[in-house]
């Protein structure tokens, strides 16, 4: 083959590579078939990437690489094309009618689902919800499906977007650019060039490198041409962490989170062409022969976790010390470095000294038995603690005794109230509360973590209220669900400094009327629900600040709710055999628990318990037992019915299930 052909080679493939997003190639063809069931989420405006670049010296770079094995399933959504030869036309921007063209996403606006038009090739069916802008395939096998959008209203502005080749022998970008087919970007990196981007009617276009999407601002009709610079970056790397074990949801991730231990999804996980993936001490390692995309999928699984490591260093000597977390596996040997990490020495003791030494920066790591690694701390000699405490539900307390003064962070998650099943009549989801709080060593704290409320079979008594404050509930009644907090200097309900209330517990009456339970946490819990809107009284009230939340009251009989208290939810009444509805939860002062009317179509929900933080603005009880000292700063506390990161550092709304908390050593200052 002659040069001038080679060369012709290398350009079609680079444009080939332009008009695909790697990253988002790699993962749509490892979807697996669960259950038949496949579920594909397209963003909606453009499809964001995050990277995680590593340089690697001596590469090649490729122009197009192997993704393994095929797809399961392909969706191409099909668009109605627009007018856009002419822009001083009057059809510019109009429909051809029956004309489509490929799109790299779902639209949101300025089109409407054709579900007459779209299919699939083997049968498979397209469920698309219009509200959600989301596609559920339920698939017997590998398929190709077709989402056909009819557009309903003319396009005013044209993006064509110019991504900058890449030299196959440097890497680096020619100067010459190829028209992209979409408007996402590769997954390799680039940057926008300013001075070539242009647009018609005095239209700006920026580029938001963040969401790796473009924005245009115009007045009318405009037209935008946007240059790409290709940035010299050797590895795109994407993390999508599992939200937890055996669960078949992941979420995209920066970081690694050191409460959890992970191991490589290798099924789901791979790179372009022949680089590979690998887990080295809680960190994603990628070995790359060449320029290289790749996705990596971590799973929650059991393995040693280092919870803190504190440094002593005087006269030439360095004393590491090592404590295991109570969630990760026990550790069969430890392993020290005084050289950044360059070499380790072993050791069966979780403390090891250096001596006649002049380091600086330490590290360490352990081993459990199955020979798996834990995460590596580093300390230095300026920042000589670290401290990564977590706490999952337990109903016995949990005490902790400060080693290092300084500030740390406090989180805390309320738990779940009692719910009838998983999708009918849901008990109130706990809330979140945090902030910072500065310890001195020697302080003993005692951590409560809530637990989730049971449903009530009970016929003549009341029980299953969630450790920690739930309120308990009967027959077809949920009880409430424990509130989390931390206690400082004694185990009392007045040393609590932080708390996140437990959800109300939800009710159904003879599998047909149903109620779900309020939300705990936040300055006032949320209060429970009820079937039947004229009996509202029967629900059970939030809890607040200065006073726990309200039973249900029938006037009609003597089967009301108890009022929520300091700490503890309400009762739900108890009407034997015929019904129960739900129980307060837990918190700085307890939800109600609902009350029953003398019909069975009275379904009512118990109120969610009050989150707390101290500040100097709280409402205090009279003998609360906590100096001014212990005030959190940067502090806020959340109901359950909001989102806020979760204990896994995703995003949750509202904490189903136990009561976790977490406490973290941030340093001498809050800088």
């Amino acid at each position: 083959m002659h040069m001038k052909d080679k060369i012709n080679t290398y350009v079609n493939d680079i444009k080939k590579l332009f008009n695909k997003d790697i990253t988002e190639q790699v993962k749509k063809y490892r979807i697996p078939l669960i259950g038949g069931v496949v579920v594909i989420l397209l963003a909606c405006i453009s499809i964001f990437v995050t990277y995680a670049f590593y340089q690697v010296e001596a590469v090649t770079p490729i122009v197009g690489g192997s993704t393994g094995d095929i797809a399961d399933i392909e969706l191409r959504v099909m668009v109605e094309d627009r007018n856009t030869d002419d822009i001083n036309s009057e059809n510019y921007g109009t429909a051809i009618e029956g004309e489509y063209v490929l799109y790299p996403y779902i639209p949101q606006a300025g089109y409407e689902y054709n579900e007459a038009k779209s299919y699939c090739t083997n049968g498979s069916v397209i469920n698309y919800d219009p509200n959600t802008f989301e596609a559920d395939i339920t698939a017997y096998g590998h398929d190709v499906c077709y989402m056909y959008f009819d557009s309903t209203a003319n396009l005013d502005i044209t993006l064509r977007v110019h991504a900058e080749n890449v030299d196959v022998a440097t890497g680096e970008g020619t100067g010459d650019y190829t028209i992209l087919q979409t408007t996402t970007m590769p997954s390799i990196g680039y940057e926008l060039n300013q001075e070539k981007t242009f647009c018609t009617s005095n239209a700006t276009v920026s580029y938001l490198a963040a969401e790796n999407m473009f924005s245009v601002e115009a007045t009318g009709k405009a037209e935008c041409d946007v240059y790409m610079d290709a940035l010299n970056v050797d590895i795109a790397l994407k993390i999508f962490l599992q939200s937890k074990s055996g669960s078949p949801t992941y979420y995209e991730a920066d970081t690694i989170p050191s409460n959890y231990y992970y191991e490589l999804n290798n099924e789901q996980s791979s790179c372009t062409g022949t680089s590979t993936l690998s887990l080295d001490n809680q960190r994603v390692v990628v070995a790359a022969t060449s320029r290289t995309s790749c996705v990596a999928y971590l799973d929650v699984t059991s393995g040693p976790i280092v919870q803190s490591m504190s440094l002593m260093s005087e006269n030439n000597m360095a004393t590491l010390s090592l404590e295991d977390s109570n969630v990760g596996t026990n550790a069969a040997m430890y392993y020290y470095s005084a050289d950044g990490g360059d070499t380790y020495v072993s050791s069966t003791d979780s403390t090891y000294t250096f001596n006649d030494t002049t380091a600086t920066t330490f590290k360490a790591y352990s081993v459990d038995s199955a020979g798996k690694e834990s995460g590596i701390l580093t300390t230095t000699t300026e920042d000589t603690y670290v401290y990564n405490g977590v706490f999952p539900y337990s109903s016995n307390v949990q005490g902790v005794t400060i080693e290092q003064s300084g500030y740390y962070l406090l989180e805390v998650w309320g738990a779940q109230g009692g719910s009838y099943n998983s999708e009918y009549a849901q008990g109130g989801m706990g809330g979140y509360s945090k902030g910072y709080i500065y310890l001195n060593a020697g302080d003993t704290l005692f951590v409560h973590t809530g637990g989730a409320g049971s449903y009530g079979t009970s016929l003549n008594s009341l029980s299953g209220g969630g450790a920690n404050g739930g309120g308990n509930a009967g027959y077809r009644g949920g009880a409430g669900g424990g509130a989390t907090d931390i206690r400082i200097g004694a185990d009392t309900l007045l040393n609590r400094v932080i708390v996140a209330g437990g959800g109300g517990g939800a009710a159904v009456i003879d599998n047909t009327y149903k109620a779900n339970g309020g939300a705990g946490g936040g300055t006032y819990g949320i209060d429970g629900e009820i079937y039947n809107a004229n009996h509202l009284a029967y629900i059970g009230s939030g809890g607040m600040q200065i006073a726990g939340g309200n039973g249900g009251i029938d006037i009609s009989t003597e089967y009301n709710g108890n009022v929520g208290v300091f700490g503890i939810g309400g009762n739900s009444a108890n009407r034997n055999n015929v019904n129960s509805n739900g129980a307060g939860g837990g918190g700085w002062y307890g939800g109600g628990g609902a009350g029953n009317g003398d019909s069975a179509n009275y379904a009512a929900g118990g109120g969610g318990g009050s989150g707390f933080i101290y500040t100097a603005s709280s409402q205090l009880p009279t003998d609360y037992a906590v100096s001014s000292d212990y005030y959190l700063t940067n502090a806020s506390t959340h109901a359950g019915n909001t989102a806020f990161i979760a204990p896994n550092g995703d995003t949750e709304t509202g904490h189903s299930e136990n009561g976790y908390a977490k406490i973290t050593y941030v340093g001498q200052n809050l800088e």
